[in-house]
């Protein structure tokens, strides 16, 4: 090749090659001695100092060569500036860089070489200096050769750094001497062009008195020079006895030397000058010459001025640089910047975080070392991602703005992988060049994750909203049928009692299907508040199988119970974990055919009780398995929805248990293979005290009848209520909105009034407040009926002047039992 290299490193190297003037010198003996030497010390039959320029090696000092330069071509220490380091060759014909040079295949027939790099303080490589011989080394360079080469190659360097500086030197010296001889000669010709020259002359006696000015020098007055000479310098130019050049013309004086300095003096007038002075002994006096240099002096404060603005410009871009990296470091984006080439030259944090310790690729050739698929969703996602479809590669391409999202694969952990949104853009000079390209890629895996999550969610609810639909209209059949015979058959006792045992039936199911989604309601939103006391888990699973007992017989299931000899003691709420030891059982007979087996473990633990549910039902799928606990999941169902259930239960064991501290887990074999279960809660040892019986609430009857207020827009709802509380011998009146009931209610001066909360016009909660304000109404009872039966609801409802809230649909025996209570309460008060 016709030079080492074409790039601007190889043109600054000979450039600083070029500033060492050696190119081309006469044999000088320091360098000549080296090489004489590492011949003998190596026992080489060639030794040489090489300077590789542009199209030529040259060889300041040689032994067995009898050449002073050779094509670089045909040159072996190019390769060692390559190489950066000490090149070692122990055979060339072995080497495929040098097997088919023509100094191996022909005379001198070179088979060894060993050359250290000489180069600058600076680390830039001029030459080497190297030894050659005709026979093969196997064994290379001993340490001490090694150590013989690199000492003799620093001589060499210091050598030519010392030739360096002497040249420099001796150019500074001839420099100088002109200039002594220009300014002697100026000197000179300013002394005999003394009364014609333009800058200005003063002779002052040992007195410093005036004595001589010429006409340069009265340029500078506005008097003339009868007004000047004659009287002492202090005097001509008042106030320069104060200024050093006082100093300088006394210095020069006694010690009889020629002084040069510069002064800036202002005349009384204003009018200042900055001058060059040069003062020289001579008649017993001073020669004084001077010239005005007020132009040079503004303009290198103007200069003095622009280098520090340089400086100023320099320190703050170098201040912004430091700005742009920390930014670049602190940024949530992953940045690459690339040369031209297409080599990496810088990477920030974010981008080491997406592909760990990748490599800095050196061209775009180089980019397959980088693992990515696309993952934009089109018709290439999966694909993995050629060389020339990376962003890097485009936008080094001249595309302004290609974006990308692909997957990458991590360079720490193949099995890492991410999603990530690229884009890039080429970098270009001022003549519109590209010079390289930038490349941002922002980590969206977990948006990619959020938005499927979302997406299964919002599946998962529209599922639910259908299965609500279906599980809603499922008793309200019977109760439209059950309504539609009683209208048929009003008189036939029998149809009565049967159909209202049918909707009494369907009224609890939906009652039940609403408390599940309060429920769930209260327990995600932290408003559940447990009634915490010490239980014995058995009792609780005991209770659990009482309720589920219909549903298990229904389909003919074998129940298992396991118990251990000791009660099991845990710190709970008794209604709760009765609903989530109730649910798992549901769950396991909704999903075991009939005639299947069900199994409740209980096992007690040191610090722990465990709670396990199994069957052999349908299973579960890993999917499934990973999702059971997810609000709204369920597994497939068919059209018939025999199962029944809105998908919540499961969510609401798993909540529950974590309120009391415990976990649930589930595992299953796969469809078909059953699923197993398992409640583990904290364990006491404290042992449970029995609980006494509860009272049944519909038990009471009213002491005497009551005279009832019914308000509600509903009006099947409210004549329904009406003829149930007729029924016990009541009296009552129906209002269907808040002005009617204002207008009667006064009249009427009820006991009780029950009062729906979402009327039209005025709401429940005014119509309360405006009762009590009424002296005919005002000690009546006020229960507010309402569907918005949270705890927020009962305490608006307090503060409104209600006595007591009742969620609809209303359980008839426990409003039986409260209006009995507030008759006796009555009846005693008489």
């Amino acid at each position: 090749m016709a030079a080492i290299s074409t790039d601007r490193g190889e043109i600054d190297r000979c450039a600083v090659l070029d500033a060492y003037g050696i190119l081309d010198t006469p044999p000088e003996k320091a360098f000549d001695d080296v090489v004489v030497l590492l011949s003998q010390l190596l026992k080489a039959p060639i030794a040489a100092v090489n300077l590789l320029a542009r199209t030529r090696q040259w060889f300041k000092a040689e032994v067995g060569l009898n050449t002073r330069e050779m094509p670089l071509d045909d040159s072996i220490c190019k390769f060692a500036l390559l190489q950066q380091d000490l090149m070692v060759v122990p055979d060339t014909r072995l080497d495929s860089r040098f097997r088919c040079n023509p100094l191996v295949t022909g005379a001198p027939g070179l088979r060894f070489y060993a050359g250290e790099l000489l180069k600058t303080a600076d680390g830039v490589p001029l030459g080497t200096l190297c030894v050659l011989d005709t026979q093969a080394r196997p064994q290379g360079l001993s340490e001490q050769e090694r150590f013989i080469l690199q000492t003799l190659a620093q001589q060499v360097m210091s050598q030519i750094e010392l030739r360096k500086a002497l040249r420099e030197q001796q150019d500074l010296l001839v420099r100088e001497q002109a200039i002594q001889e220009e300014l002697k000669q100026e000197r000179d010709q300013s002394q005999r062009l003394l009364h014609g020259m333009d800058e200005g002359f003063i002779f002052l006696d040992s007195d410093f008195r005036v004595r001589q000015i010429n006409a340069g020098g009265l340029k500078f007055e506005t008097r003339g020079a009868a007004d000047i000479v004659g009287l002492s310098h202090w005097e001509a130019w008042s106030g320069s006895e104060a200024l050093p050049l006082a100093r300088h013309y006394r210095h020069a004086l006694e010690q009889q030397i020629a002084v040069n300095f510069e002064q800036h003096y202002q005349f009384p007038d204003g009018r200042g000058y900055w001058l060059d002075i040069r003062a020289y002994p001579a008649g017993g006096g001073l020669a004084v010459f001077y010239r005005d240099i007020t132009e040079r002096k503004l303009a290198e404060d103007a200069l003095r001025e622009s280098r520090q603005h340089a400086l100023d410009i320099a320190r703050q871009a170098e201040n912004e640089r430091r700005r742009l990296d920390a930014l670049l470091e602190a940024v949530p984006v992953g940045i690459i910047v690339a040369d031209a080439k297409g080599a990496v030259i810088q990477v920030n944090a974010e981008n080491r975080k997406i592909w760990g310790s990748h490599p800095l690729s050196e061209n775009i050739d180089a980019y397959g070392e980088w693992k990515g698929w696309w993952a934009d969703g089109s018709a290439q996602h999966g694909q993995p991602l050629a060389q020339h479809e990376w962003a890097m590669s485009r936008a080094l391409a001249g595309e302004a703005a290609p974006r990308q999202i692909i997957e990458v694969q991590s360079f720490d952990a193949a099995h890492q992988r991410r999603i990530v949104l690229n884009s890039g853009a080429p970098i270009r000079n001022e003549a519109g060049s590209i010079i390289g390209a930038v490349v941002a890629q922002m980590d969206i895996t977990d948006r990619i994750k959020a938005e499927e999550a979302l997406r299964q969610a919002d599946q998962r609810k529209d599922e639910f909203l259908a299965m609500l639909a279906h599980e809603l209209r499922n008793p309200l059949a019977p109760i439209t049928s059950a309504a539609a015979i009683l209208a048929m058959r009003p008189g036939d006792e029998a149809t009565v009692r049967r159909t209202g045992a049918i909707i009494a039936r369907q009224a609890r199911h939906m009652t039940g299907l609403i408390d599940d989604l309060l429920d769930v309601s209260r327990v995600t939103r932290g408003k559940v508040e447990l009634d915490n006391v010490e239980l014995d888990v058995g009792d609780v699973i005991a209770v659990a199988i009482e309720q589920v007992r219909p549903l298990v017989e229904r389909h003919a299931h074998r129940l298992a119970l396991r118990l251990p000899p000791a009660p099991s003691i845990v710190l709970g709420d008794r209604k709760r974990l009765v609903q989530v030891v109730t649910n798992l059982l549901s769950n396991a007979a909704k999903y075991t055919p009939d005639g299947g087996n069900i199994e409740v473990v209980l096992e007690s633990h040191q610090d722990t009780v465990v709670i396990r549910v199994s069957d052999d039902g349908i299973g579960m799928t890993p999917e499934l398995t990973a999702c059971a606990f997810d609000l709204f999941s369920q597994g497939t169902r068919g059209l018939d929805r025999s199962q029944g259930g809105l998908g919540i239960g499961l969510a609401l064991v798993k909540s529950l248990s974590s309120l009391h501290g415990g976990s649930v887990t589930v595992q299953s074999d796969g469809p078909g293979m059953g699923s197993v279960f398992q409640v583990t809660l904290p364990r006491l040892a404290a042992t449970v005290a029995p609980v006494g019986d509860i009272p049944h609430a519909g038990s009471e009857q009213p002491a005497k009848p009551l005279r009832i207020a019914v308000v509600d827009d509903n009006e099947d709802a409210a004549a329904m209520l009406a003829m149930f509380l007729e029924s016990f011998g009541h009296q009552v009146l129906v209002s269907p909105g808040a002005q009617h009931a204002l207008e009667r209610l006064p009249a009427f001066q009820p006991d009780v009034c029950l009062l729906d909360i979402g009327l039209p016009g005025m709401n429940g909660y005014d119509l309360a407040r405006t009762l009590r304000a009424h002296p005919a109404t005002a000690g009546a009872m006020l229960i507010a009926i309402t569907g918005y039966a949270q705890e927020k609801d009962r305490q608006d409802a307090l503060a409104a002047g209600f006595d007591d809230l009742f969620a609809k649909p209303v359980d008839l025996a426990f409003l039986d039992a409260a209006l009995a209570r507030i008759a006796r309460r009555r009846t005693l008060a008489a």
